[in-house]
């Protein structure tokens, strides 16, 4: 799991630089609908950001990037952390949201657009909503919660029917993933249904051989 430790490291150029950037900064517009009321996309912050620091000419600037991270069971999540940089060489990284794993690559780049988006908000100090984000971390969590769900059933597939097979055929299926490792509940969801996919060519392979 990843360990994040707070950023002590003293950088007055970049403080100096933020303040004169936040005392131009204007809170960009809320340009789309949601069920919850109106917001920033992404766009219209990252925007409203480089407008303030050409406006105040203050020698910042910021990259966001991904990190991977994987809990004790294996199920892999990803986090966003915002640096930002001074034209001095003095920086600060900001962690921010985390977003899960996903197979949906549609699924996939909203989450990480949606966690790009509260993270910049966050390491600038904007308000992109006319309510909070609670309601869209319910529904985040909801999903995971969901996923989490459905891997446990996949996980019981696997256990249920791997003892179907002999040690040949069982060593393919573990193969596919290229782990040593063979227990089942530390399977990630995607982890998990590759190897039922594995497992079940296997079987409709063996039942058209008899």
């Amino acid at each position: 799991m990843l360990q994040q430790t707070i950023d002590v490291t003293t950088t007055p150029e970049l403080n100096k630089a933020l303040y004169e950037t936040q005392k131009v900064l204007t809170q960009p517009s809320k340009n789309k609908d949601a069920h919850y009321g109106k917001y920033a996309d992404l766009s219209a912050i990252d925007k409203a950001i480089r407008k303030a620091i050409i406006t105040a000419d203050s020698g910042i600037s910021f990259s966001q990037g991904v990190i991977d991270d994987a809990n004790a069971n294996g199920k892999i999540s990803h986090k966003i952390y915002t640096i930002i940089r001074h034209v001095s060489g003095e920086e600060k990284i900001i962690y921010g949201d985390s977003f899960p794993d996903d197979s949906n690559m549609q699924k996939q780049g909203a989450n990480e657009t949606y966690a790009k988006r509260t993270s910049l908000c966050l390491a600038f100090g904007i308000v992109a909503d006319d309510d909070d984000d609670g309601q869209g971390v319910a529904l985040l969590e909801q999903y995971q919660k969901k996923e989490d769900e459905n891997r446990l059933k996949v996980v019981a597939y696997l256990k249920d029917n791997i003892k179907k097979v002999d040690k040949d055929v069982s060593e393919r299926v573990f193969a596919v993933l290229g782990k040593k490792d063979k227990t089942l509940d530390h399977l990630s969801y995607r982890q998990a249904l590759i190897l039922s996919g594995a497992l079940m060519y296997e079987l409709s392979r063996e039942n058209l051989e008899e």
